[in-house]
């Protein structure tokens, strides 16, 4: 397999490809996104890694990955590239990895508590991988995948009168990232364990006091692109006769969130709510432990869709209407993420229709102006969201904004962070606002079949 491998490779350019991705927060730095730097080699018929400019600490939370989880992510995100070749230890040969100095968020060394590979830097790296190769082999393009994550609640079961302890360990699918030419999978596995399903709710609702609620498509979480991504899903549950109950949860991607690609939009923020829409609400965020909660409280968290592909301005329009019919997309959504005036004509018969001339005006208008609100001062935005004016979509998608989703506090740093990261991944794709010279780099997107 190395022969074959090298082979593979040696058909390939030359050449030198880099990139960053983001875990959402080390706890004991206060506020910003910690970094996750992989610069690509392709040399001959070796390629390599250089992982070394990554931040250069181990963070305070277990989002740390050791060398194996950081290799393993990085020899699966190459290997996704090449699925002909059979993985052994000939294909290792071929991939070379520089993490860097003993004791970063990507080489941790004891005792530092590691993610294994669910979460932290071993799904970043991954998507990241992605995203280099589909400068070399654009066919195979695809953005960010959603993150996995896991729910647990714990405490002691009041149905039995023993009052036994029980644990309520869950996960979910989410959204993959779209690809050249195609929409992306729904409600799918994780990208490195495709055949991880999720938990019967007949079993989970008769070993623990929790019943499900709901457990459906989450509207407009795939990231908008000319290629959509993949629909995440939202779940809830209600503790019913427990006691003595505690909720923990493991995530990232509430901050970093699921981004799109040449052009294409981000997806929704991972976190979890307590009592939605009720007085005694509650934001959690997307990494907590052992918080308290009581018999009757409802949990309720997303996962995220996968990131767009492409400008969601040059998205079929019949397409979007389409989604709209099939309760993907809010027509709320796709007038602002795709500038499509869509209008309902039977809802119980799902007919809807587009006014392609209200259609072209306000696609125009969002060309003139989307550069624009990347600009616009982050507080004042903020606030916006605060007094109601703006949603968590217009703040990740137009204004490149994020804050605390419960309190609507700004996040300054992270907000600079993930505005320059739309303006790598995807306002250069825009092509130009009114006024403005020069060219948008070149895209290489594939019509579909």
């Amino acid at each position: 397999m190395e022969t074959l491998t090298r082979q593979r490779i040696a058909k390939l350019p030359d050449g030198v490809w880099e990139t960053e991705d983001y875990i959402d927060v080390d706890p004991a730095a206060g506020e910003g996104m910690v970094p996750i730097r992989i610069k690509m080699t392709i040399s001959g018929d070796r390629v390599h890694y250089d992982l070394s400019k990554s931040h250069p600490k181990s963070i305070s939370t277990f989002l740390n990955s050791c060398f194996g989880g950081s290799f393993a992510a990085i020899v699966a995100g190459t290997k996704m590239q090449f699925p002909d070749i059979p993985l052994n230890s000939g294909f290792y040969r071929v991939v070379t990895v520089d993490l860097g100095p003993k004791g970063s968020v990507v080489n941790a060394g004891w005792p530092t508590p590691v993610a294994g590979f669910c979460s932290g830097p071993f799904e970043k790296i991954m998507n990241s991988i992605f995203e280099l190769w589909a400068e070399i082999l654009p066919e195979r393009a695809m953005a960010c995948t959603f993150n996995l994550e896991y729910l647990l609640i714990g405490g002691r079961d009041g149905r039995h009168e023993e009052r036994p302890y029980f644990m309520w360990y869950d996960w979910m699918v989410g959204g993959w990232g779209a690809r050249n030419g195609r929409d992306g999978w729904a409600a799918s596995g994780p990208v490195f364990g495709v055949q991880l399903g999720t938990q019967p709710f007949e079993g989970q609702e008769r070993l623990s006091p929790v019943l499900t609620t709901e457990h459906e498509l989450r509207v407009d979480s795939g990231g908008p692109g000319k290629y959509r991504g993949g629909m995440g899903v939202e779940k809830g549950g209600t503790l019913t006769l427990a006691e003595r109950s505690v909720v923990s949860y493991c995530c990232d991607r509430e901050r970093s969130v699921t981004w799109g690609l040449w052009g294409g939009l981000p997806s929704i923020p991972h976190g979890v709510w307590v009592n939605p829409g009720k007085s005694n609400q509650r934001y959690l965020g997307s990494l907590f432990s052992s918080v308290p909660i009581e018999a009757g409280d409802t949990i309720t968290r997303p996962s995220a869709g996968g990131g767009g592909l492409g400008d969601p301005l040059e998205r079929d329009i019949d397409a979007v209407c389409e989604d709209v019919t099939d309760g993907y997309v809010s027509i709320a959504r796709a007038l602002k993420d795709y500038g499509v005036v869509v209008r309902e004509i039977d809802v119980d018969l799902a007919q809807y229709e587009v006014d392609v001339a209200a259609t072209q005006r306000e696609r125009q208008r969002i060309r003139g102006a989307r550069h624009g609100w990347l600009a616009e001062d982050a507080e004042s935005v903020a606030a916006r969201y605060r007094a109601g004016e703006l949603d968590m979509l217009d703040l990740i998608r137009q204004y490149g904004v994020i804050v605390d989703w419960g309190s609507g506090q700004l996040l300054p740093k992270t907000t600079a962070q993930f505005r320059a990261m739309l303006q790598r991944r995807t306002a250069p794709y825009w092509g130009q606002a009114a006024g403005e010279v020069g060219e948008a780099p070149t895209l290489r997107i594939a019509e579909a079949a």
